[in-house]
């Protein structure tokens, strides 16, 4: 298996060295600004791209081109360590892949301009197996359209997002949709227009130990069942800490605090909200609609919540053994 170093100097530099290179080969890029679309198709499985050293391998767009990194239908592929910005559409975009590998990058001011459509940070389609860890994401979209999200799973099973920083974007901080049994675990979510993260018909997340505070929307919209949110810290958030809208979801050991509405909304059926931390939301700490039924309100210590600690207009719900100070 090969080592092959890039250095700058072509408009092609990391392409060329993409086309020459063979399953098992190392892409090392040195440092300097490479303006350039890198696209890794067809017979390229396996092979890793790596900045020689970390974040000084800079790919800039200049909001010119569409993307950075483009893995069409291929396996195994690892990009590691980029700091990417300035392009139209996407930061590293995945389509049709598996068992990619996509780890501490910085990607930052994806506009959207020159595309119509939202823009991403990181997005994935049609894709399972992925490993999205230890990224910084910040300034997708424009403020004022409102459209950019850290990172998009479309369509995409049995991914791993862990131990990002994804932090003022357009819209979304994480955001699924179409897929199933994705890990959302560790990462840093603040200060995103909308939601901090958005599960949208994707069932039976695990959403674990994630910190999502000062977002403009909910911390968690949940609109999927079977979603599982545990040790999470969930806090000043500009609409509900969590909201659950769709069936069979737990909230389990969250500390939810400080939201401008509903520590916890519940507007759907037979979910369980078990030994919470929820403390001074503006709308009840515990809040169910009418006519939601068969929820499990159990143990969970609740104080300081306005106007209510637990507010249910619903009915058959099991409130049982809560601690209200």
């Amino acid at each position: 298996m090969a080592t092959i170093k890039v250095v700058p100097g072509s408009p092609t530099a990391i392409q060329d060295a993409v086309n020459l290179a063979r399953e098992g080969d190392v892409i090392l890029v040195h440092k300097g600004v490479y303006h350039e679309q890198v696209k890794i198709e067809g017979n390229k499985d396996n092979i890793r791209i790596v900045a020689e050293h970390k974040y000084k391998a800079v790919l800039d767009g200049r909001f010119v081109l569409r993307e950075a990194f483009t893995l069409e239908s291929v396996a195994g592929v690892e990009i590691d360590g980029f700091k990417i910005k300035n392009y139209s559409s996407c930061g590293i975009r995945i389509v049709k892949g598996k068992s990619h590998r996509v780890l501490e990058n910085e990607i930052s001011d994806i506009t959207g301009k020159k595309k119509k459509g939202r823009p991403f940070g990181i997005h994935a389609s049609r894709s399972e197996g992925n490993l999205l860890m230890r990224n910084k994401i910040e300034r997708i979209g424009e403020t004022d359209t409102g459209s950019g999200s850290g990172i998009q799973l479309s369509e995409s099973s049995g991914n791993w997002i862990v131990r990002n920083k994804i932090v003022k974007n357009s819209l979304f901080g994480i955001e699924t949709k179409r897929g199933s049994h994705n890990a959302i675990v560790e990462n840093r979510i603040s200060d995103n227009k909308s939601d901090g993260i958005k599960i949208n018909r994707s069932d039976n997340s695990l959403i674990i130990d994630n910190k999502l505070e000062d977002n403009g929307g909910h911390g968690m919209y949940g609109r999927s069942k079977n979603n599982l949110v545990i040790d999470s810290k969930i806090k000043n958030n500009h609409k509900n800490g969590l909201k659950f809208s769709f069936n069979y979801n737990l909230a389990f050991g969250n500390n939810i605090k400080d939201n401008r509405r509903s520590g916890v909304a519940v507007d759907s059926d037979f979910n369980e909200i078990q030994r919470n931390d929820i403390k001074r939301n503006k709308n009840n700490g515990i809040s169910i609609r009418a006519p939601h039924k068969g929820n499990f309100v159990f143990e969970n210590r609740l104080k300081g919540n306005t106007p209510k600690n637990i507010k249910d207009r619903g009915k058959h719900n099991n409130i049982l053994r809560n601690k209200k100070g």
